[in-house]
């Protein structure tokens, strides 16, 4: 089964159409709401491919000609017999010329907050247990590499190790929208008087509640930017801004109430 089949969508679906399909079969299949615990890991694992525009480029290209890498690999002319000699040497299969003993792959799955905090992990390697640091930050489609952690040389012991591949996937949170400058976009409903006027607000923000003040004329759909309260970057640990949009509620109102719209209105020469 392809990765869009998993998502029950097409080849030609967009960014945006992966996106919603996989929140959708993310929620449904949810371990913690009583999904398969194995099904949510393969939707995640297939968002962390095709959910990545990079990603999804290499593997429509494997997918419509699985043998297209060949002509990529240490110079080769299309010739078979090259092929043949780069695995495995002029002299046949006994005398390997990899350098290293083979990868080892992990998909490692993440929740929000595991992320945004940064968590530890324990892992079994080959045998090994070893236990990992995740930096605050990590974000779906990440990848680490730990040196030497993979499998010992099939033929050679005197050869290192290969390394531990892990690809991260990071659990959506919906009531927070991540974009590539590390900035958290959020967004506030309140009754359109409260915004023009300005008010007070509080919200359920990355480090706790946080009160945020709308000034005095804003109007719906202005931004309030809070700088260093988005995600942080992996590598640096400097913080993205969260951004505010707020959106307008129009409660019903009374005949008095709309008798004193009616006043500013004439106020204004009929424009509000």
């Amino acid at each position: 089964m392809s990765h869009y089949q998993t998502l029950g969508i097409d080849k030609t679906s967009t960014q945006a159409e992966i996106k919603k399909a996989y929140r959708k079969l993310s929620m449904q299949h949810h371990p913690d709401k009583g999904g398969d615990e194995n099904k949510f890991k393969e939707i995640a694992d297939a968002y962390a491919v095709v959910g990545n525009e990079s990603n999804r480029k290499k593997y429509d290209t494997i997918q419509s000609n699985p043998y297209a890498n060949f002509n990529n690999m240490g110079g080769m002319d299309g010739n078979f017999s090259d092929l043949f000699n780069q695995f495995f040497g002029e002299r046949g299969p006994f005398q390997q010329q990899q350098a290293k003993g083979n990868d080892v792959r992990v998909q490692l799955h993440l929740g929000f907050h595991e992320a945004f905090h940064g968590s530890s992990k324990n892992l079994n390697l080959v045998g090994n247990k070893i236990t990992i640091a995740i930096k605050p930050g990590a974000k779906s489609g990440q990848r680490l590499i730990l040196k030497g952690k993979g499998q010992p040389h099939p033929f050679n012991g005197d050869l290192p190790n290969g390394d531990c591949v892990i690809d991260i996937t990071v659990e959506l949170n919906h009531e927070n929208i991540l974009d590539p400058q590390n900035n958290i976009w959020r967004e506030v409903t309140q009754p359109w008087f409260d915004i023009m006027i300005g008010n007070k607000i509080t919200i359920n923000s990355l480090d706790g509640p946080l009160a945020i003040l709308v000034p005095r004329g804003s109007t719906p759909g202005k931004v309030l930017r809070l700088k260093n309260k988005g995600w942080p970057d992996y590598n640096t640990g400097v913080r993205g801004n969260l951004m505010v949009k707020l959106n307008a509620s129009y409660p019903d109102l009374s005949e008095k109430q709309l008798e004193y719209i009616l006043k500013v209105q004439e106020h204004n020469n009929g424009k509000l």
